[in-house]
């Protein structure tokens, strides 16, 4: 078969599976709630009292009720959900099969987190009733899709989906909370079974008509991660301590808990009266017992004085401050006891309270999670990991580091990390500068005293200070490619609203193609150019718009033969006008010489009789002038001012959007349309996901160079990017989409490391709550 009819009718087989399983889903879903209503049912008959019967007879009773027009309801939403291939929010964000952040998880209840552990296991109870028959249909859903190998999360009909809108219903239909966990609990089993049938039977007509599907030496189903995120390193280290065995495991709700305990700030006092407060909240062990004091931390003996402004001071005075600075960072000079690894294990002795383990744990892993994130060179990575011990000391008497974004220890993590972003690799000067402010400032607090949250206080103000002169030039140079750029589009844009009247004109259709060119590109800048230089508020400020009639008239022969008098005096006063326009926007003069050479051939076949005019003489010019007036045109200056790169649109790379051919089956009676088939086809950076403040990777001349966006321009038709030095780089929307589309550009990080180490550890504390019996 040719390849592009089997692409045809892959992609309309792949529509009519989709079709075929939004139209099945009624009797799905009703199979899947008389088995969760018999298994009610057995649970009402063995419940152990009266409460429990009578919540579980509450559960029977709603699903009686709401079952059929959930049942009827689904096809249209499946239908939706394949159509739109996304999983469909909720008011949980992405339910636990998605991602969970932080942020999220400090401000839900505590019956928020049940559900949420509980759907969690819910999916993994469906995942492993569908999988084997899951990894076919995927297999076979890739290759219809012509993915080059199995994706998973490629399969709209993965169990996540139908498990999102199975939530969802129950969440529109206003069900108690234990009611959809009671109700999720008992659809686990019959949902996987049901699924795992349905895929199967799916999977062999799909195969009945041919297609073979994608072979990979193991198929497996995405793994219960939040999408984008790298598994973390972290793993939790259980301490030998009666304290640490029976608190170390972070569940969700006790980390729940910990982000979102709010208390005055306390200093100097240990315990703090936050972890005091908390401790009570978190011991589960014990009852109202008097929790033992914390003894003082012993810290490490250090060659600067006790206090912290005095160490800072010795540093920044002395005139040995870099070899300070070098002794420091030499391991072989710390004795083996104040490795980051034994300072961990001896800090975590000392944790007395449920909540000091607990901030101590989550520290742990926050800090694992980013030393081990290579998108960081290493030398930035090991001042992360020197700062451990600080880190750890401070949350044991503050454990408002993970619900304050603005406290100092947590800024200063985070200004090194977003900074260290900047730095694809350690070999440029000016990264070996930013290492090396790092361990002037950030080192030594390691090995000071540490109560409160002043030495990262101090520390962030000495390397704001250090960083100032270079962050003031690079926002002034940004913020002058900015004007530039906005300025640049607000004309463009008007030079189109010009182009698209101009268009009416009558005589554009009688002269040839660069005299078009030339007024629909540069003349039409220069008119908007000058309507936006117009204080004035003047009809036709600088005439220009007056010079088109005229320069469609002399451009062509037939009109101008008729009266040669009037071209003779018409040249001169042309041409000077055309020039007097053109500075106007500084439009370069090599192409200002190409259109002029083009004009005075067509003047000069007015003296010429027509008979003597050869056919294709006027056609001649076109392939020199710049000739594709609707792409955004920025002037010498202003790309110079903004970086700006002028990259040569390029389709080839762009994926189809195929035709489906008409292929019969049993499957087309219920082809569903898809919003656009091309998408399927999209890396995962698209423009809709690229947001300000992302730092991504450029393919430049063989050479990946690292760069933030910085700004996108209000309509979206120009973005700029912000290197290491400050330096800019301004293209427009086509030839980002180019860069995305043939995989020239990647993405490195498009939020905060220090809230994705913090997510992490939202994982891992999923992870421990699904091991844990559920209530």
């Amino acid at each position: 078969m040719n390849p592009a009819n089997r692409s045809e009718q892959y992609l309309t087989l792949f529509r009519a599976a989709l079709g075929q399983s939004a139209r099945d889903g009624e009797a799905l879903l009703r199979q899947v709630f008389l088995a969760a209503r018999g298994s009610l049912e057995q649970d009402f008959n063995r419940a152990p009292g009266p409460v429990e019967r009578a919540q579980l007879g509450l559960c029977v009773k709603l699903l009686d009720e709401n079952a059929p027009l959930m049942c009827a309801g689904f096809p249209a939403l499946l239908r939706q959900a394949f159509q739109d291939k996304q999983i469909v929010s909720s008011q949980f964000g992405e339910l636990a099969m998605g991602e969970l952040s932080h942020s999220q998880l400090e401000r839900m209840d505590e019956s928020e987190v049940q559900e949420r552990v509980e759907l969690a296991r819910v999916l993994q109870t469906v995942q492993g009733g569908a999988r084997p028959s899951l990894n076919e249909l995927s297999a076979f859903m890739s290759s219809l899709q012509g993915l080059s190998h199995v994706k998973p999360d490629r399969n709209p009909l993965r169990p996540q989906i139908y498990l999102s809108l199975l939530q969802e219903m129950l969440v529109h239909a206003e069900l108690p909370v234990q009611v959809r966990i009671s109700w999720m609990r008992h659809l686990a089993a019959p949902l996987g079974v049901a699924l795992g049938a349905s895929y199967a039977a799916l999977g062999q007509r799909i195969k009945s008509y041919g297609v073979e599907p994608l072979r990979t030496s193991t198929v497996t189903s995405p793994p219960l991660r939040p999408p984008g995120r790298s598994a973390g390193p972290a793993q939790l280290q259980r301490s030998g301590g009666d304290v640490a065995k029976a608190t170390s495991v972070l569940t969700l709700d006790r980390l729940r808990q910990l982000l979102a305990t709010q208390a005055a700030p306390q200093q100097n006092v240990a315990p703090d009266e936050a972890v005091t407060q908390f401790s009570g909240e978190l011991d589960w062990n014990s009852g109202p017992a008097e929790m033992a004091p914390t003894p003082a931390l012993e810290e490490p003996t250090t060659d600067f004085a006790s206090t912290v402004p005095a160490a800072f001071e010795a540093l920044q005075n002395m005139n040995q401050a870099d070899d300070v600075i070098a002794r420091l960072s030499q391991p072989s000079l710390m004795d083996k006891a104040h490795k980051p690894e034994s300072a961990r294990e001896k800090l975590r002795k000392s944790c007395q309270s449920p909540a000091q383990v607990l901030s101590f744990e989550v520290m742990v892993q926050m800090i694992d999670n980013l030393i081990n994130d290579t998108r960081l060179v290493k030398g930035i990575r090991d001042v992360i990991e020197n700062l451990e011990p600080a880190l750890l000391r401070l949350v044991l008497v503050d454990v408002r580091f993970f619900n304050n974004k603005q406290h100092p220890a947590r800024r200063l993590l985070q200004e090194i990390t977003e900074r260290g972003l900047a730095f694809g690799s350690a070999d440029s000067p000016e990264c070996a500068l930013f290492i090396r402010s790092l361990h002037r400032y950030v080192n030594p607090l390691s090995r000071i005293h540490i109560d409160s949250a002043e030495p990262f206080d101090l520390a962030l103000y000495n390397l704001s200070n250090m960083w100032s002169e270079q962050l003031v030039q690079s926002q002034q140079t940004v913020q002058q490619a900015m004007r530039v750029l906005n300025r640049a589009e607000e004309r463009n844009l008007l030079a189109e609203k010009i182009c698209a009247a101009m268009a009416q004109i009558p005589d554009m259709q009688r002269v040839p193609a660069p005299v078009v060119d030339f007024l629909c590109g540069p003349w039409c800048q220069v008119m908007a150019a000058a309507e936006l230089n117009n204080t004035e508020h003047t009809e036709d400020p600088g005439g220009y718009k007056g010079l088109v009639k005229l320069l469609l008239w002399s451009a062509q022969p037939e009109l101008t033969r008729q009266d040669l008098g009037k071209l003779t005096k018409l040249v001169s006063k042309l041409l000077s006008k055309l020039r007097e326009g053109l500075s106007l926007i500084d439009y370069p003069s090599v192409k200002t010489s190409l259109f002029f050479d083009a004009l005075m051939k067509l003047h000069q076949q007015a003296f010429r009789p027509a008979s003597e005019v050869p056919a294709s003489s006027l056609q001649t010019a076109t392939a020199k002038l710049l000739g594709n007036h609707h792409k955004l045109w920025l002037a010498p200056e202003e790309a110079k001012a903004s970086g700006f790169m002028d990259m040569a649109d390029d389709d080839t790379g762009k994926p189809l959007v195929l035709q489906p051919s008409q292929v019969r089956g049993p499957l087309l009676d219920s082809v569903i349309p898809m919003v656009s088939q091309a998408a399927q086809a999209v890396p995962a950076l698209t423009l809709e996901t690229l947001t300000v403040g992302a730092w991504v990777e450029i393919a430049i001349k063989g050479v990946w160079q690292r760069s933030q966006l910085s700004w996108i321009s209000p309509q979206r038709t120009m973005y700029l990017f912000t290197g290491a030095q400050g330096q800019t780089q301004s293209m427009t929307r086509p030839s980002l989409e180019n860069l995305i589309v043939t995989n020239a550009m990647r993405l490195v990080s498009d939020h905060s490391m220090v809230d994705g180490a913090l997510d992490e550890v939202v994982h891992t504390a999923m992870l421990n709550s699904l091991d844990s019996s559920p209530t």
